[in-house]
């Protein structure tokens, strides 16, 4: 099955979306979260800002994954 993964990005101009494709949702977010993100334990002092950042100050908030039938 091909699985088209969405990432889901909270940035400063709202909630943004990457679209990837692939063969496994699940490794496809993974992969691109270690390689994007850095986790963070809180910002400015603040725990409750804790998460996945990307080097453009974006929050991962997760991610979507539609699996389909190849046809």
């Amino acid at each position: 099955m091909k699985a088209v993964v969405i990432i889901l990005l909270l940035g400063s101009t709202g909630l943004e979306e990457i679209r990837l494709t692939g063969d496994n949702c699940g490794i496809i977010a993974e992969n691109w979260r270690v390689a994007n993100t850095t986790h963070v334990w809180e910002v400015d002092g603040d725990p409750k800002l804790q998460g996945n950042y990307t080097k453009d100050d974006k929050l991962l908030v997760g991610y979507i994954c539609d699996e389909k039938k190849q046809r």
